[in-house]
């Protein structure tokens, strides 16, 4: 009974969609969500055809859709922030079946940067799972595959979907007091290029992803001087945030707040924000925003902690929390925590002062994480004929 009912609904349905002229339902559904395009695709066969059609897909607008992450064993796990069926990409990512021991080092605007071995060498693969395509192979060069306890490796890919024409890989290798190598991969040009730290001597990043990321044609990052503490003789921070464009011709230090030390950065609502978790009891949280680049003045947006989100006190030393993310277009900051090893991911409302639980991470046994928008643009290099 319940099957004859769904069929019949499933049938009106679809009559109703064949009533509509298909440019009007075109229009309609190449503005709703990827998430809705995949729910819409079960109304009916006609609905299946128009959703799975690339043209609207990449029309569609995008907005965060979940989290790809490693596991322990280092297998790549994606969370599905809807919640429902399944996951918006395979994250056993079956195009790449071709490397061995395939590890996912950074992820672009809903493109992976990610490790793999072929016969011939390491290899680092640019690939897009909503698409399912492999954009390039890159033969790692012997440098950065050099074992080293004392070197520190920052590898992030820079891409834009507005310019989808090219990107770029940055691979940024620090002993922990200067800058020893800073290379750059340019789909334009195919090569390599070495360039010196402008940032100044002494200036290093933070080598965690939440503390990098690239925005409007430049790689973010929270940097340190390697030579001073965290803070001067006076309280203030001399911790900074770091920008260089791809092309290296363009170098930006700004100055973090006084009194804060930022442990995240982030771009949300057109403005880039700062985030300093105090490690303590109760971890204090301090959202900064940036007024403008020129000025370099921050201003506080919101204060809380960790210790009022939950209700009671943290178990010191047996419990611990980080931001994952800040979303792109609303107040909410994404963290995960808890009491090892049962970690949970949740988000923050800011204008509601909410917390809410999404998972459970031991389901995933994921440790990080890193936002994915689904990308539907077509890749064309920039030299390809």
């Amino acid at each position: 009974m319940e099957k004859r009912r769904r069929k019949e609904e499933e049938e009106e349905e679809e009559q109703a969609v064949e009533g509509l002229p298909n440019d009007l339902v075109w229009e309609f559904l190449s503005r709703v969500p990827y998430r809705s395009l995949c729910r819409f695709k079960s109304v009916s066969t006609s609905w299946l055809t128009l959703c799975s059609d690339p043209t609207v897909r990449r029309r569609s607008p995008q907005t965060l859709s979940g989290f790809f992450g490693l596991s322990r064993s280092g297998s790549i796990r994606f969370v599905n922030l809807s919640g429902r069926g399944r996951p918006l990409v395979d994250p056993s990512l079956p195009y790449l079946h071709g490397f061995k021991s395939v590890k996912l080092l950074n992820c672009c605007s809903g493109i992976l940067l990610c490790h793999g071995m072929q016969a011939d060498g390491a290899q680092y693969i640019v690939c897009n799972p909503a698409t399912e395509e492999i954009w390039a192979v890159i033969p790692v060069p012997d440098r950065h595959e050099t074992p080293n306890p004392l070197v520190y490796r920052t590898i992030c890919l820079c891409f834009d979907p507005a310019v989808p024409s090219r990107f770029a890989v940055f691979v940024i290798i620090d002993n922990g007091h200067d800058i020893t190598i800073m290379e750059v991969y340019s789909s334009d040009t195919g090569e390599w290029t070495s360039m010196s730290s402008r940032w100044g001597h002494r200036i290093v990043l933070f080598n965690y992803e939440p503390a990098y990321f690239f925005l409007n044609g430049a790689l973010h990052s929270v940097a340190y001087d390697s030579r001073l503490e965290t803070f001067d003789s006076n309280g203030k921070s001399i911790n900074m945030v770091v920008t260089v464009d791809t092309g290296g011709n363009t170098w930006r230090i700004t100055g973090q707040p006084l009194t804060a030390k930022f442990t995240f950065i982030g771009f949300s609502q057109g403005r880039l924000h700062g985030i300093e978790m105090e490690d303590g009891g109760g971890y204090r949280i301090s959202v900064w925003i940036l007024k403008d680049y020129a000025s370099g003045q921050w201003t506080l947006k919101h204060t809380t902690s960790v210790q009022e989100l939950l209700g009671r006190p943290c178990i010191k030393n047996k419990e611990c929390y980080a931001f994952v993310a800040l979303h792109p277009e609303h107040n909410l900051i994404f963290l995960n925590g808890g009491v090892d090893p049962e970690h949970t991911l949740m988000s923050y409302d800011m204008d509601t002062q909410k917390l809410h639980v999404i998972c459970n991470l031991e389901d995933y046994e994921m440790e990080d994480f890193r936002p994915y928008i689904p990308c539907f643009v077509e890749w064309r290099p920039s030299n390809a004929p």
